[in-house]
């Protein structure tokens, strides 16, 4: 849910003063490494899609049943890691 204008506002204000008031504390507290966990574990997510997606065809050659559940499964795996990385990216 996005906030107001004057929420927001009110949350760069509240930045603001911390970033004044204790420097150090804004330089340790990144959230970049927050932001490259969740692209890498994003990216390992879509991986590990893709490999059920493709079992799932070759699995599909046996008993078409399984193999399209399994690709099923896979691409719907593929399709929640994009949209898990993607989704509300940190302001810098």
């Amino acid at each position: 849910m996005a906030l107001s204008k004057d929420e927001q506002r009110t949350l760069d204000e509240i930045e603001r003063a911390l970033r004044d008031e204790d420097p150090t504390f804004v330089n340790t507290a990144s959230f970049d490494h927050l932001l490259r966990h969740r692209v890498i574990v994003g990216g390992f997510a879509f991986l590990v899609g893709m490999v059920v997606l493709v079992v799932g065809e070759i699995a599909s050659q046996a008993q078409l049943v399984v193999g399209v559940i399994v690709s099923l499964a896979g691409f719907f795996a593929m399709l929640v890691a994009i949209t898990w990385v993607s989704h509300r990216r940190s302001r810098t």
